[in-house]
């Protein structure tokens, strides 16, 4: 299967007002995703994380907007997109999967319907070829006798159940790119381990290409080919998830990997980075993560820029730690 360019985002600044000025949720952000590619974006609950995936998908709420850079999906610039041009992408070529179900399902409706209602949005098929489709999809995410499955209300699933649901309509108009918010983080472990392997086969098997986002760099590691590591609106490493999680180059991704609980040692107390994210009104001189970091120097109070370390790692560090004698 041929890898090619879908998604180029350059540049990417988006931002909201408050009383004392704009304020950057998300800051320069630079990033590629290829088709078929699996791409991990993490970072402590609010470091811009889903600020990015709504920012991609053209759903910034006003009064927020992007303000500077460039967004490119499959060669197209779609930073400025009218929403009767977003309508015509969103369900269709790029879907979105959020952390509650709940939130994306009509808890009124019977599941057949909305799942048929997403196909005949954007595709004139007729309602027995869309239910065809939904069963489909529904069996690809496990989920066993689609008709009476069809049938029912939000209410009489699981919330494993539910996500799945979610999934599999984000699956119908098979998409060329999903962005997933954090799908996983409300189920239990078993669940979770199942939704990931269906996710890394899709993307196999169909060259759909993923984004997946969340705090918790041990899911990621599972299912993500490249990894980019946001902290206060900025990427501050990215490379391929091998080689990122064999030898971290930023502080703070260091700090990420050392209090996941399965790198503690048994019977110690897991490792933690001290302090908290900065308020983004107010973010320290230079280097954001500088205030909490333990190699931090004087050269840390100029901004650094995220520079390549080879071809496919970059790092956002005045002396990275693989530098470091």
């Amino acid at each position: 299967m041929k890898h090619t360019k879908l998604l180029s985002i350059q540049g990417l600044r988006t931002e909201f007002p408050t009383p004392d000025g704009p304020l950057a949720a998300v800051s320069g952000v630079d990033l590629e995703v290829t088709r078929g590619d699996v791409l991990g974006i993490v970072g402590e609950s609010g470091s811009g994380k889903t600020v990015l995936g709504l920012s991609i998908m053209g759903l910034v709420d006003r009064p927020g907007r992007v303000t500077a850079g460039r967004i490119a999906f499959d060669g197209t610039d779609v930073t400025n997109y009218s929403e009767a041009q977003w309508q015509g992408l969103r369900g269709n070529r790029i879907a979105m999967i959020f952390q509650d179900p709940t939130t994306s399902l009509n808890p009124v409706q019977r599941i057949g319907v909305q799942m048929i209602e997403a196909i005949q949005a954007h595709r004139d098929v007729s309602t027995d070829a869309a239910r065809q489709t939904v069963r489909e999809a529904m069996v690809r995410v496990g989920i066993n006798s689609p008709d009476e499955r069809l049938e029912a209300y939000p209410h009489q699933f699981s919330g494993g159940m539910r996500q799945r649901v979610v999934i599999a309509t984000a699956l119908l108009n098979e998409p060329d790119l999903i962005i997933a918010d954090e799908p996983t983080t409300a189920l239990d472990v078993t669940v979770q381990a199942q939704i990931l392997r269906d996710m890394r086969r899709l993307c196999r098997d169909t060259g759909t290409a993923l984004i997946w986002v969340s705090h918790d760099l041990g899911v990621v590691a599972q299912i993500a080919h490249r990894v980019a590591v946001m902290y206060a609106g900025r990427i501050v490493e990215q490379g391929a998830t091998e080689v990122m999680l064999k030898s971290p180059s930023h502080p703070y991704t260091a700090g990420l990997m050392a209090s996941m609980p399965a790198n503690a040692p048994r019977g110690q107390r897991l490792v933690s980075i001290p302090g908290g994210l900065p308020q983004l009104s107010n973010l320290p001189k230079g280097c954001s993560f500088a205030p909490r970091c333990a190699h931090a120097t004087t050269a840390c109070d100029v901004l650094p820029e995220l520079s390549p370390t080879s071809p496919d790692h970059a790092v956002r560090c005045v002396s990275p730690l693989q530098e470091r004698g």
